[in-house]
């Protein structure tokens, strides 16, 4: 197990953000890769900003980041996709 810590920019602002990532689709779907969120939090200087901290399996959520195969998926929470073209 390891934890990841994201800083990002997002392409909507953050409540919207936070839904997504709470809502019970996206929390199946990280259950069933073994992915817990322990923190969800706003920048105070930019409405668009997010930092995200998860525990998961070695290497799960860097694989979803560094894959274009699935940057749809990445995209459609808010997140700006900063992963190969």
């Amino acid at each position: 197990m390891e934890k990841t810590i994201l800083d990002f920019q997002l392409s909507n602002k953050f409540e919207q953000y936070e839904s997504h990532m709470i809502a019970e689709e996206q929390q199946s779907m990280f259950n069933e890769m073994g992915v817990k969120t322990f923190y969800i939090g706003k920048s105070l200087d930019d409405l668009q900003r997010a930092t995200v901290i998860f525990q998961g399996p070695e290497n799960v959520l860097y694989d979803i980041f560094m894959n274009p195969e699935t940057k749809s998926i990445v995209e459609a929470s808010g997140l700006i996709y900063a992963g190969p073209k």
